[in-house]
């Protein structure tokens, strides 16, 4: 029995010892608090662990502090992290139909976990364009292309991209631990705070941690959607060859220039081009500059074939008008017929004149004799 007693007394000497040594404790026993390295304004707290119990046999039984998440990340951590690779991707298209492309491209999406970014289908005259925008798995991003591939006439240009996001991800993670374990540490001194101005000071950088916490959240999330999905951009043209051609007028007199141009879109350059302006001239050209001799009305025909072979036609019936013009030659030649006409009168009035003037001489002579005689008369009656 005495025995026991010594042994109880010694046990109890050595826990009083270990009382008297052991550091200032926290209001809220058995919580440690880490050091935090972000807000070195306010004190860093100690680490403490609960006070043991008498066990059987008079063992002291300590119970364990519950410690902070870790905040230093190793490089065998960092290396052994999952990598974050962010790929996108720009295609551009031509393609035979622009809506049923972006309906096969959409459906595509969905088949790759994905999903449509957005989409718009416009026309320039009678040919279309498109653009789409996905989302895709990341893991499927090179079958997306080789599908894309597939669906076009040709490819025109085709981009990859790929950014490494792993260690800002890392160096986020581990900055958002941080930022929470200061947020922590600074809810315990706010209750701890007695005056108002301690109060407020607490508060104003609690309001900042947290805003920094918000930010960091974020551009996590970001980097895991951006990450774990590829965004593939996809131009679209329609590969319809298509024609247009006008003339600088469609009226014109004789011998008056005429400018032919031509637009094509769509198809494959470079093209080749064949005029037909409707009096047998023919032209390779893309402008054509051509004068009509004759007046009328001619048929323009204008065919186009592309790179690849394709061609198209269009005929523009009865599409110049030709007037007659001023020719000089034909003024000459009137100027000449005018000029035969009036000596052919002249001639005919002199020929009058010399066949007829004899004989209006002696009409003339007879009347004058008769009024002669008739005068005289008139005075011997008087």
């Amino acid at each position: 029995m005495k025995k026991t007693l010594m042994i109880l007394a010694v046990l109890l000497l050595l826990v009083a010892g270990l009382a008297a040594c052991s550091p200032a404790r926290t209001p809220e026993k058995g919580i440690p608090s880490p050091t935090v390295p972000t807000a070195p304004s306010f004190p860093a707290p100690v680490v403490v662990q609960q006070e043991g119990a008498f066990g059987r046999g008079g063992a002291v039984a300590p119970t364990p502090a519950p410690a902070f998440p870790p905040t230093v990340i190793t490089a065998d951590q960092q290396l052994d992290a999952e990598r974050k690779i962010v790929r996108t991707g720009n295609v551009a298209l031509v393609v035979e139909d622009v809506p049923s492309a972006i309906e096969q491209i959409s459906g595509m999406a969905v088949s790759f976990n994905g999903f449509v970014v957005s989409s718009n289908v416009f026309g320039e005259r009678d040919r279309l364009f498109g653009s789409i925008s996905i989302r895709i798995a990341a893991e499927r991003f090179d079958d997306a292309i080789r599908a894309l591939r597939t669906l076009a006439v040709d490819v025109t240009n085709e981009t990859t991209n790929s950014r490494d996001v792993t260690e800002e991800f890392v160096d986020l993670s581990a900055q958002l631990k941080n930022l929470e374990a200061t947020e922590a540490q600074l809810l315990k001194i706010l209750e701890k705070a007695e005056t108002v101005e301690d109060t407020l000071n607490v508060q104003r950088e609690l309001s900042r941690v947290r805003s920094d916490i918000e930010r960091t959240k974020g551009r996590l999330q970001f980097l895991e959607r951006t990450s774990s999905t590829s965004l593939i951009d996809i131009s679209l043209q329609q590969s319809k060859l298509n024609l247009e051609f006008k003339a600088s007028r469609t009226t014109a007199k004789e011998r008056e220039e005429i400018q032919f141009a031509a637009d094509v879109s769509g198809g494959f350059a470079p093209y080749s081009f064949h005029w037909e302006l409707g009096d047998g001239t023919t032209s390779t050209e893309v402008f054509v500059s051509h004068a009509y001799r004759n007046d009328g009305k001619y048929t323009v025909t204008l065919t186009v074939t592309d790179d690849r072979g394709n061609k198209v036609t269009e005929t523009r019936s009865d599409y110049i008008t030709i007037i007659p013009g001023w020719n000089p030659g034909d003024i000459v030649g009137n100027a000449w017929d005018g000029l035969v006409a009036f000596g052919q009168g002249l001639a005919n009035v002199i020929i009058y004149l010399v066949i007829f003037i004899p004989v209006w001489l002696v009409v003339g002579g007879i009347a004058i004799a008769v009024f002669v005689r008739y005068r005289r008369r008139q005075k011997k009656i008087q």
